[in-house]
């Protein structure tokens, strides 16, 4: 039994940065894609300036990214802070890179182009 728990444990370290790098992943590039969905669509097109169906990930990254994104940041920032976290993990950069690209991405959804875009994809 005891064998078993140190084993779930080792999962959980070795998966748990994964875990974090690809929800940030998915969140990011179908935010990034909406926004360059929004850049490259003549708005004026759509009737009542709604996104074309295609953007369908696009808008569930803009509506509720920021639900995925926050958690993700808080949870990443105090592993990444620890010198023997990085030390201990080899995929360290990879969850730095990821997260400082969902910090990016909710500043601009703070921000009032990102605002804009909220209200074309969400309204």
């Amino acid at each position: 039994m005891f064998r078993y728990r140190a084993g779930m444990h080792e999962n959980a370290r070795r998966r748990g940065p994964w875990i974090l790098i690809s929800l940030q992943a998915i969140v990011v590039t179908a935010y990034l894609y909406g926004v360059i969905a929004y850049v490259t669509t003549e708005a004026t097109f759509f009737p009542e300036q709604s996104p074309p169906a295609w953007a369908f990930p696009a808008v569930v990254a803009t509506a509720a990214g920021f639900l995925v994104a926050v958690p993700c940041v808080l949870l990443a920032l105090p592993r990444l802070t620890r010198p023997a976290y990085r030390t201990a993990t080899p995929s360290w950069r990879l969850l730095a890179a990821a997260t400082a690209a969902s910090v990016l991405m909710l500043a601009v959804m703070a921000t009032p182009p990102g605002w804009e875009i909220f209200d074309w994809y969400v309204s």
